[in-house]
C-alpha cells in the first residue's frame, strides 16, 4: 500500500499513543528500562500534550497513512513533529518521529523527515536539531544516512542517559 503524507487530526491521537507506547518500548526500553519508559510517556505523551502540538500552527505535525486518498478513516502507522526553537525561529527542534515498530524499515521514518524538513524550509526555517539517545543505534544510523550531523553531546536527567544533539541545514529553494 502507498503511504501518504497528511497533517496530523485530533482524531489521530489514540493512534499517536499508540504509536508512542510501541515505538518507545522497542526502541528505549532496552536501554533505560520500563519502568522509565512508562513514566516519560505518562508525563510527556499524553493526550493534551499531543492536542497542543496538532493545534499550534507554528507546530509542524504530520503522520504517515497507508492509503491512496488519506481520508478521514486512515490510521496512522508513523508521525513527525518539529517546532520554532525558543531562541531562533529559523530553528527547528524535531521533538518527535515515531513509526510503528513492526513498519521499520519500509522508509517511512524517511518520508516523514523529509516532509518535515521540506514544511520547514517552505516556512523559512533554516536548520533543524534533535536530540536523541546516544545508546539508541537505530536511530543514531537513521540521523546520520539522513545527513545530521553530531553536534553536541547531552546527559537527559529526565531519563537518565547520556544523548546527542545532531543538526541539520537546509537548502533554501534559491540552492
Amino acid at each position: 500500500m502507498a503511504i501518504e503524507i497528511r497533517q496530523g487530526r485530533l482524531g489521530d491521537i489514540d493512534a499517536l499513543q499508540r504509536i508512542s507506547r510501541l515505538a518507545w518500548h522497542e526502541a528505549h526500553a532496552p536501554i533505560i528500562g520500563e519502568e522509565t519508559v512508562e513514566e516519560f510517556l505518562d508525563d510527556f505523551y499524553d493526550v493534551e500534550s499531543f492536542e497542543a502540538e496538532i493545534e499550534d500552527d507554528e507546530t509542524v505535525f504530520a503522520v504517515a497513512v497507508d492509503g491512496g486518498d488519506a481520508d478521514e478513516s486512515d490510521a496512522p502507522v508513523g508521525f513527525v513533529s518539529a517546532r520554532p526553537a525558543d531562541d531562533d525561529p529559523a530553528v527547528y527542534d524535531l521533538g518527535r518521529i515515531y513509526v510503528l515498530p513492526e513498519r521499520w524499515g519500509e522508509g517511512i521514518g524517511r518520508r516523514l523527515l523529509a516532509h518535515a524538513e521540506e514544511t520547514i524550509a517552505e516556512r523559512g526555517g533554516e536548520r533543524v536539531q534533535l536530540g536523541v539517545m546516544a545508546d539508541n543505534e537505530r536511530a543514531v544510523a537513521f540521523y546520520e544516512a539522513a545527513g545530521y550531523e553530531r553536534t553536541d553531546e547531552f546527559y537527559d536527567e529526565r531519563i537518565a542517559a547520556q544523548g546527542y544533539t545532531y543538526v541539520v541545514q537546509l537548502l533554501s529553494e534559491s540552492e
